[in-house]
């Protein structure tokens, strides 16, 4: 468990980087030459979400193990699952960066214009959908894989409580994502993965104390789509 716990912990790190990177001036500043991007946007397009798919990948080797399920076709399914999402993951991040800071930078002050209608609604709407697609996509496939080659061994509790602290954090993350936006497609996108979660967890007579990563995913959906539920009802 020592490698997962260490693999989660990168994942909420990535979070904290995305706020960081977000409110700090220094990212602020301009890329040369022509002032392509902000530090910021090239942060947040390639090292964070590279760091990101990275540490996906580690936690899909702590999955998998000698098994009969390796060899069968929907285990190829998850795999080609996998890879799709994380395209998708990719090319929503790398969309959404680079039409953000056009956004910034020529769209502000005259955003009716027909070439910054584009630019906002790639960075407003579309990259959101296709890197929320990519991110459901990613952990469908882990969740798939946990699911049908559970751990050997209990995970204590000690482990889960620990597992669930780093599942704050994301749970943190994705209510600052949905909490203040127009409720849209992507409220249903985590919605259905929390109750994919909880279902996997306590409704198909497997002990959740093998299954620390769909914990991990059901304890960090539940609390940022709850949570935005809850907060979009009293405010």
């Amino acid at each position: 468990m020592k490698r997962i716990h260490f693999i989660l912990t990168g994942l909420t790190l990535t979070i904290i980087a995305l706020s960081v990177n977000r409110l700090t001036p220094i990212t602020q500043s301009f890329l040369q030459p022509f002032d392509y991007l902000r530090l910021m946007d090239f942060i947040a397009m390639i090292p964070i979400p590279l760091f990101s798919v990275l540490l996906y990948y580690l936690l899909k080797k702590e999955i998998v193990y000698d098994s009969l399920f390796r060899k069968t076709k929907f285990y190829l399914i998850l795999m080609l699952v996998l890879i799709t999402g994380i395209y998708f993951f990719a090319a929503g991040s790398g969309d959404h960066e680079v039409t953000n800071y056009l956004h910034f930078r020529f769209c502000n002050e005259n955003p009716n214009t027909d070439i910054c209608k584009i630019i906002i609604y790639n960075d407003d709407e579309f990259s959101h959908y296709i890197y929320y697609i990519g991110f459901i996509l990613l952990n469908i496939a882990l969740i798939g894989m946990e699911f049908n080659m559970p751990r050997k061994q209990i995970v204590s509790k000690k482990d889960l409580i620990l597992i669930g602290i780093n599942a704050v954090f994301i749970g943190l993350g994705i209510f600052a994502n949905l909490a203040f936006e127009v409720i849209g497609l992507d409220l249903y996108f985590f919605g259905s993965m929390m109750l994919l979660s909880l279902y996997l967890l306590f409704f198909k007579n497997k002990d959740y104390r093998k299954l620390p990563v769909i914990f991990y995913f059901g304890v960090s959906y539940t609390l940022g789509v709850v949570g935005t539920i809850l907060y979009k009802l009293l405010s």
